[in-house]
């Protein structure tokens, strides 16, 4: 399982993306794959445009300073 935020595009390309917070994934989606998420009463259909991801330096002895992140950027197509 994969935590990452989950950023909404909703309107047109100039808007700036919602961001909807953390939501946990059996693993990152990729670009073009359907997701379907609960939001505020509502579950909302979006295609994957991209995932940005934050990785992080682990040093020689094996530790890491801070943990890997992820943001799964979203277009909003539909909800029930």
């Amino acid at each position: 399982m994969f935590i990452a935020r989950l950023l909404v595009e909703r309107g047109s390309i100039h808007d700036k993306s919602q961001n909807w917070g953390d939501y946990a994934f059996v693993s990152l989606p990729s670009p073009g794959d359907r997701i379907a998420a609960h939001y505020n009463d509502n579950m909302h259909h979006m295609t994957v445009i991209c995932v940005h991801h934050r990785p992080v330096r682990v040093s020689a002895d094996g530790s890491q300073a801070d943990e890997p992140a992820a943001e799964v950027v979203a277009k909003w197509t539909s909800s029930d």
